[in-house]
Parts: C-alpha cells; structure tokens; sequence
C-alpha cells in the first residue's frame, strides 16, 4: 500500500506557496478563512490520495488474475456482497470507508454555501467520486470501477451536508439565545 503522507506533504508545501501569494496580492488574512479553504484543499487531496494513490508495490502472483476484473455497473452488487463476507471488516471498510471519505468534502464545501445550494454540492460530489471511478477504470490497472462506490461517495457528501446544516442551525440557536440573555 502506497503510504500517502508524500502526496499530502506536497499538499502542505503548495497550498502554502499559494495561499502566502493570494495574501500577498490581497493584503487581508482572516483565520477562519483560511482554516476552511485548507480544510476543503485538504479534503479534496485525502480522497485524491486515498483513491488514486493506493499503488500497491509488489503484486502477489495469485492475485494477477484478479487485477484487471474489477468493473461493477449494478447498483449494489458490492455493497450486498460486502455485507454478506465473513470477516465484519471488509463491509467497515467498503461500505463505512466510501461514506466516510467524502463527509468532510460535503462539509467543507457546504462553508461556501452563499455560493452554492445543497443539491448542487451533493451533485458536484457525484461528479467528483465519477471522475475518480473513470481514472480508475482507464488509468490504473489494480483499481476498480465500482457504480457502488459513486453512491457511496455520493451519500457521504450528503451527510457532510447534512451535518454542516446542523451545526450550523445549532450555532446560529446558540448565539440567539446568548444574544437575548445578553438583552435581558
């Protein structure tokens, strides 16, 4: 298993050349700005790590077989097949790791909300897990392209979504009612 803290150190060193030049040309820093531009960045690179990234340096030879058969087009097909295998770690991590990777894409994107609506980053987050099953299919010969993992994906930038909603109406209830104590 490729070991991604490469890529996201890389990630590190060019998000900061480029965020120390858009403050060199725009003259303000806001933290909170930042800590969610790099959050979002980030999260972008981990999925980009996680999904592209994984390259495995020695192919046992009785899994040659199995490296280029990895298309699935039938909705949930993996997904029934990963809940029905013996060992409870292989649906954990199918299932569990394709929601979990794209929740904090759906969060991060949601801070950007006065630009775009829920549906549209949910569909911006389909298209996104799309693109990654496409360079799956065509460019790296072990991974697969699996019609599961895009709903997967799809609904975990849902509940990312969801999640930033609630926090968010949480927040706004809570700084009301410490406006109003502040009233009283």
């Amino acid at each position: 298993m490729f070991d991604f803290k490469v890529p996201l150190i890389g990630f590190v060193v060019i998000w900061t050349l480029f965020r120390g030049i858009v403050y060199i040309r725009k003259r303000t820093f806001s933290v909170k700005h930042e800590t969610i531009h790099g959050l979002f960045a980030f999260s972008l690179a981990f999925i980009y790590s996680v999904t592209i990234f994984p390259f495995p340096f020695y192919i046992y030879p009785h899994l040659q077989e199995e490296m280029y058969a990895g298309i699935n087009l039938i909705p949930l097909a993996s997904i029934r097949q990963s809940l029905h295998h013996f060992y409870w770690l292989v649906p954990l991590r199918n299932i569990g790791g394709n929601i979990t990777l794209f929740i904090p894409f759906g969060f991060f994107a949601s801070c950007y909300s006065s630009i775009l609506r829920p549906k549209t980053i949910v569909i911006v987050g389909f298209l996104l897990s799309l693109c990654i099953e496409i360079v799956q299919l065509f460019f790296i010969p072990f991974r697969a392209f699996d019609v599961d993992d895009i709903l997967l994906n799809t609904f975990g930038t849902a509940i990312g979504v969801l999640l930033f909603r609630l926090l968010d109406r949480l927040m706004v209830k809570t700084s009301r009612a410490k406006q109003s104590n502040y009233s009283s």
